[in-house]
């Protein structure tokens, strides 16, 4: 075996390893989130024809799986992970192959993650400044929204450890409080295409509200929306 082949075989598992590894977290976190998911793959592919590829798109269950939205991104993914000869989530990403389906989402995937590390401490250095918007204005936020809404399961990773890991005090107060609980903000412009507009959050609450949301099986449409004073 060549050093170039070593070097892909190398690369090829710690896609794979990083791609279960989101899986199982996305699994232990928001089960239900993960469990519609598999229970609408399973129906599409007990109801498509591998032979047949008419059938992939035009069947019920494929119009219901992909209702899901593209907060599937990372479970889709998933699948040529446990298969890679298996091409049906190639479909799903318009994709030629899965292999590169895999090595795609391995580098957005770190660099998602990076820049989710830099936004969180950028927003712990500025965290005793009296004005919330100063949290969503710098280019780490700005870089988070181009990544576009395939990024939601891994912003809703983040919110929940943050908020799990926060004082009780700062869960159940209204007002500015930390930083790194303004993932609402980046999941409803992520979602909307602008801020909530809120100057005042139980920021409990508001976790519950976006943890119902995404664990609930909507897509995008049905996720928590809320108006700033003027719109209709």
């Amino acid at each position: 075996m060549s050093a170039q082949d070593m070097t892909d075989l190398e690369n090829m598992e710690n896609t794979i390893w990083s791609t279960n590894r989101l899986y199982l977290l996305l699994l232990e976190t928001f089960p239900k989130y993960v469990q519609n998911f598999q229970a609408k793959w399973n129906d599409w592919q007990q109801a498509i024809s591998v032979e047949d590829l008419s059938t992939w798109s035009s069947d019920p269950s494929f119009t219901s799986l992909t209702a899901l939205g593209p907060q599937i991104t990372p479970l889709v993914v998933y699948q040529p992970a446990l298969n890679q000869n298996d091409n049906t989530a190639v479909h799903l990403f318009d994709s030629p192959a899965a292999l590169q389906i895999l090595r795609l989402s391995f580098d957005r995937n770190r660099a998602v993650r990076n820049t989710l590390a830099d936004w969180t401490e950028y927003c712990e250095r500025v965290s005793r400044h009296s004005t919330s918007t100063i949290f969503t204005e710098c280019a780490e936020y700005d870089t988070l929204l181009g990544f576009g809404q395939s990024i939601i399961p891994r912003v809703m990773l983040q919110y929940a450890h943050d908020i799990k890991t926060q004082s009780g005090l700062v869960l159940s107060a209204s007002g500015i409080g930390q930083g790194v609980l303004f993932w609402y903000e980046l999941l409803h412009e992520l979602v909307w295409g602008r801020k909530t507009g809120m100057q005042t959050v139980v920021f409990g609450e508001m976790y519950k509200w976006w943890e119902e949301w995404f664990q609930g099986g909507e897509g995008v449409g049905g996720a928590p929306r809320f108006s700033r004073e003027g719109d209709a």
